[in-house]
């Protein structure tokens, strides 16, 4: 094994989606969503490329781009209420009952976001390696809008979202912490921390922030989504692996 740890890159693909049927395998450049992901997963040099699915159609599309389908994730752990988790343990049962060996580290990859930089994948992997305490590490993107000046209503009684002594949500944004969002572009799991722990990412993450992603990092959920992804391909995508 290399480094004597087992990786494994995980790809979960459920068939439904509600924002766009198909999502998973709608094409850009007549490949597939898939193609994408896989191709990514590849770049970090795996020892196994592992697609969960509920579908048919998607293990043969995966199997195709050189990614292996060795079961179908049930249905009731397949919709849209269904979690990472459930995903991830199902793959983790699946794994023990054929092998004495678990994976110590998996890679996880969303089809969603279909472009990376080879050179941010690797950054991030070895990143993750090093720093050997961390349980997990999330790829983050920041954002601009703060739940610092984010409100609820309670019974017509507007709340601050986010309650504080010092009134932050009266505060210019320059004196309130940055915030960021959960990205798509790369997660990474020790599963003695996590999974077996009933986590996705344990009590210690580490934070990543990929490099140069403006122009082209989108997380597809809707049709809108796509023609922006399709847009990138053509006007973008000869720079991405550079």
């Amino acid at each position: 094994m290399k480094n004597n740890l087992l990786k494994i890159a995980l790809i979960p693909a459920r068939s439904g989606s509600k924002g766009i049927k198909n999502k998973n395998i709608k094409k850009i450049n007549n490949k597939e969503l898939i193609y994408y992901t896989i191709k990514s997963a590849k770049l970090l040099n795996p020892d196994r490329i592992i697609v969960s699915t509920d579908s048919i159609k998607i293990k043969k599309i995966a199997e195709k781009y050189g990614a292996e389908v060795p079961f179908l994730r049930p249905k009731n752990i397949s919709g849209n209420k269904s979690s990472d988790l459930q995903c991830f343990k199902h793959f983790l049962n699946w794994w023990k009952d054929k092998y004495i060996k678990i994976p110590e580290i998996i890679y996880h990859l969303r089809i969603t976001s279909p472009f990376r930089k080879k050179k941010n994948l690797l950054m991030a992997k070895n990143l993750f390696l090093k720093n050997k305490s961390y349980s997990s590490l999330r790829s983050l993107t920041y954002v601009t809008e703060t739940p610092y000046k984010m409100w609820k209503i309670n019974n017509k009684k507007a709340l601050p979202l986010i309650k504080s002594r010092k009134e932050l949500h009266s505060m210019g944004r320059q004196y309130l912490p940055k915030v960021y969002n959960h990205s798509g572009y790369i997660d990474i799991l020790r599963t003695r921390k996590t999974i077996l722990k009933n986590s996705m990412t344990g009590k210690k993450i580490l934070a990543f922030i990929p490099k140069n992603t403006s122009d082209y990092y989108i997380d597809i959920d809707n049709e809108k989504d796509l023609k922006k992804a399709k847009l990138i391909f053509l006007n973008k995508f000869n720079k991405i692996n550079k």
